[in-house]
């Protein structure tokens, strides 16, 4: 495992008053700077349908690429706590920050069931080794939470065939992970998604929604958060009967 990775983030407060990190390696921070949670909720819960879906006591699956500072899985799951619904989370992560990383992030602002979830999942992922390329961990947080974290290249892990209602693609942007945007990473991902499910992304990208249109998606433009104009949603089509 290059752990120089792991060496090479910062914190950065953004304009919402979260914290995110920027990557020296890859020149990005894993969310945007106008403001991480609005960009989570903006973009993965309110345009996967997700927040409603949970808001409704509606269980609800799943899939991110791209794990990164676990703030998307913190707020999907809190919504998920509010009213019992039952949350089954699958992220798939080349390399898993440590907790010293992730403790360095400023989350004050989350409600306090947010922040109650993050800490006893940092608590638990202190007491981790680095995990191996190809290792699956799980973790659960009350009776109706489960977390699958998934370690290693996306485009070859075995990603858990469940039908997911969901899948929120926050992977580095095309320039820098090409291989996670591809038509047939698309495809994959497609496959794995439940009829009439959604995909959702920050990138609106002419070769991303063309890539996702190749791989079976009805592609949307909605209008994007704080700092962005437009995002994209991908739907699954429903078989006619």
């Amino acid at each position: 495992m290059d752990t120089s990775f792991y060496t090479s983030f910062q914190p950065q407060l953004t304009g919402d008053g979260s914290d995110t990190l920027y990557s020296a390696e890859y020149g990005e921070t894993f969310h945007s700077t106008f403001g991480a949670v609005t960009e989570t909720e903006h973009v993965f819960l309110s345009g996967t349908g997700i927040k409603q879906r949970l808001a409704e006591g509606q269980s609800a699956r799943v899939l991110e690429v791209g794990f990164g500072t676990g703030l998307n899985f913190w707020v999907t799951a809190q919504y998920s706590l509010a009213t019992g619904a039952r949350l089954e989370y699958v992220a798939l992560e080349k390399y898993l920050l440590p907790a010293a990383t992730l403790t360095q992030l400023n989350h004050d602002h989350l409600p306090a069931v947010a922040q109650d979830i993050r800490l006893a999942f940092l608590d638990w992922r202190s007491g981790l080794p680095d995990p191996l390329p190809g290792s699956q961990l799980h973790w659960c947080y009350d009776d109706s939470i489960r977390l699958d974290l998934v370690v290693g290249d996306a485009t070859s892990v075995s990603i858990p065939p469940q039908d997911y209602h969901a899948i929120y693609q926050d992977a580095f942007s095309p320039g820098n992970n090409p291989e996670l945007w591809t038509p047939s990473f698309f495809t994959r991902l497609f496959e794995v998604l439940t009829p009439g499910g959604r995909l959702a992304t920050y990138s609106v990208k002419g070769e991303v929604r063309r890539n996702l249109a190749a791989a079976g998606f009805q592609v949307q433009k909605q209008p994007g958060p704080p700092g962005k104009r437009e995002i994209l949603t991908a739907i699954k089509p429903t078989p006619r009967p």
